[in-house]
């Protein structure tokens, strides 16, 4: 007889979801303070519970806690994202190169990465898509063959998450974005390593610059055009180095 798997979710789980879709669809913007005692009491469940939500929502970047400030839904500064971008070159464009050795159950997954990306943007579920652009982003450190690589890889890449949402729902044509994806995948198969990296190069220039709008608020930034510079010249030489209305939740 087969047993099935109980897959059990908890009131902490249950609550950290609910803050989570108010967070990626936009309701809750970056910076909002989230007092957890008037927050716990909105949503009917205790202090205790909703530092574990707070906790599990920090792990994925989606929110801050400061002694002082207390909690806040998690603000980037373009310094930040600068770093973070920084730090996805480097790692995703050697471990484009580092495909050579080859990995076929991770090939399957960045098909059915960008597969299920395609689907998301066609029903213009933003935080969903953003959910399967990333996933095909950290399939790809799966190259380098170090776990502990990956785990630092999810937690830098989590810091964007909210950001990209706002990114991917503001794009001018979000469906373009789709074959960028499908395109890096078609090179990885084919072996076709350096031409990928330049595309994956050219697609993190691209992305980051959207950013950077979307956080200064209009179609250009004083200082980003010389950060953008720069990143384009790291670019080069790392392709070429081979509490209002929430639902309450029973508890």
């Amino acid at each position: 007889m087969e047993h099935s798997q109980i897959h059990r979710v908890t009131v902490a789980d249950q609550a950290a979801g609910i803050l989570r879709q108010r967070i990626l669809e936009g309701e809750l913007r970056p910076g909002t303070p989230l007092p957890e005692i008037p927050l716990a009491e909105s949503m009917g469940v205790s202090r205790n519970t909703m530092r574990e939500a707070v906790r599990i929502l920090s792990i994925e970047g989606l929110l801050k806690r400061n002694i002082h400030r207390g909690v806040r839904v998690a603000q980037l500064s373009l310094r930040d994202v600068q770093e973070i971008y920084h730090l996805r070159r480097i790692l995703e464009i050697s471990a484009v190169h580092a495909a050579k050795r080859g990995r076929p159950e991770v090939f399957q997954e960045l098909r059915a990465a960008v597969d299920g990306y395609e689907e998301a943007v066609r029903s213009r579920d933003w935080a969903k898509a953003v959910g399967w652009d990333l996933q095909f982003h950290t399939l790809l450190i799966r190259f380098h063959g170090n776990r502990r690589l990956e785990s630092f890889y999810q937690k830098v890449i989590g810091e964007l998450r909210m950001g990209m949402v706002l990114v991917d729902r503001s794009h001018d044509n979000p469906g373009g974005l789709v074959p960028v994806h499908r395109k890096l995948y078609q090179l990885l198969v084919a072996g076709k390593l350096k031409q990928c990296a330049a595309i994956l190069a050219q697609h993190l220039d691209d992305s980051e610059s959207r950013f950077g709008r979307i956080m200064a608020g209009e179609s250009s930034h004083p200082g980003w055009q010389s950060k953008r510079a720069n990143s384009a010249r790291s670019r080069k030489l790392s392709t070429r180095a081979d509490g209002r209305g929430i639902p309450a939740v029973a508890e």
